[in-house]
């Protein structure tokens, strides 16, 4: 394509900047902008530096590097990388991570981390094919401790759930993936937590602990294995991974007041798979997910109508509300950075009259529940 990668050049902060406005949408680009802005201050002081690639005179991408001292190594970073949205698929993202790797290793970095969108996105899978590896939460608490901390700061990783942390030794250390089974826990615990912060507030008896839990088992099981078997169906095999960073984020609101069950999310494993909508099949195992989420939400709705246990009606209210939100969040129908798709998008792709269902479906539950 003749696609030239080079260091920016002063003056041209405003088309980096014009490149975020026409390729992301406004939250990414919030973040983007902030991982822009941090780099040049690093530039600065001789630790960072944006690369833009240049296509026919024009900046059709960038990449954002800055280097830390941590624990006594340098350590490189990785972020904002973005191609032009008319352009992608032509290899802009790969020549610029290629030149950020090379930039950060010449300056001495034995340890270079990067964020990807989700697991197994374009993004994901390009780091993986240059000697990334999944860097999680217990390697980072071996590693770093409570410092750990400072390596989400850093890379904005509080607000980035959906997303993984990816870490490239200069030795080629390999870390060893965490166990499926702990992800589940992870992500059982972290809802139920957001719950049981609820409960304490409301000085609900303590018996209504265990009874939340197996409610948020119960949901979180349903929906994510019906996607697992849809996917298998397709001969595709399948990982749960739990989102840290957004387990956190839920905590924090839960703390507020407010319940957000971003907890994690099942993919597919294979290495170079992505979303294809011109393979209608593969939409089911998005609509399925919404779908049983849906069900179980009527279904914990109506518990405390037919039933006069006023017991049940904390954790029935838990599961109709966990089961709802999870319904939201995977029919909202947007593209984030990278060009990830959302599952709401997938479902609108694979089959309009299928995502307008749901979506009737879910505000029939939502108003029944503000009438009755």
């Amino acid at each position: 394509m003749g696609i030239v990668v080079r260091e920016m050049q002063p003056g041209e902060e405003k088309e980096v900047k014009e490149l975020f406005t026409r390729s992301l949408g406004i939250t990414d680009r919030i973040i983007f902008q902030l991982s822009f802005e941090e780099a040049r201050k690093s530039a600065g002081k001789q630790r960072g530096a944006t690369l833009v690639a240049e296509f026919e005179e024009k900046i059709v991408g960038s990449v954002s590097m800055r280097i830390q001292v941590i624990k006594g190594k340098r350590t490189g970073f990785i972020d904002a990388l973005v191609s032009d949205k008319e352009l992608r698929g032509r290899a802009i993202g790969r020549s610029l991570v290629n030149g950020a790797i090379s930039w950060l290793e010449e300056h001495g970095c034995e340890v270079i981390y990067a964020t990807a969108d989700r697991y197994n996105s374009p993004s994901w899978n390009m780091f993986i094919h240059r000697g990334f590896n999944l860097y999680e939460m217990p390697a980072q608490l071996r590693d770093y401790g409570l410092n750990f901390l400072r390596l989400w700061m850093t890379e904005f990783h509080f607000i980035g759930f959906g997303t993984f942390f990816l870490r490239r030794d200069k030795e080629k250390t390999r870390h060893r993936e965490t166990r499926e089974a702990w992800h589940w826990l992870a992500a059982l615990l972290g809802v139920s937590v957001a719950w049981w912060i609820q409960i304490l507030r409301g000085r609900g008896p303590l018996m209504l602990i265990p009874m939340v839990f197996t409610v948020v088992a119960v949901s979180l099981l349903a929906h994510e294995l019906s996607q697992k078997l849809a996917a298998s169906r397709l001969g595709l095999e399948t990982t749960f991974k739990a989102w840290g960073s957004g387990i956190l984020f839920s905590w924090l609101l839960a703390l507020l007041g407010s319940v957000f069950p971003a907890y994690g999310s099942t993919y597919v494993k294979q290495l170079d798979w992505w979303y294809d909508p011109e393979k209608d099949k593969t939409g089911i195992i998005f609509a399925i997910g919404p779908f049983v989420s849906l069900m179980l939400g009527f279904t914990f709705w109506a518990i405390p109508i037919i039933t006069a246990e006023t017991l049940l009606a904390v954790p029935a209210t838990v599961g109709y509300m966990t089961n709802l939100l999870i319904v939201i969040l995977n029919l909202i129908p947007i593209q984030a950075a990278g060009g990830f798709v959302w599952d709401g998008k997938k479902i609108l792709r694979w089959n309009k009259a299928v995502w307008i269902t749901l979506v009737i479906a879910a505000c029939v539950l939502l108003i029944l529940d503000i009438l009755i």
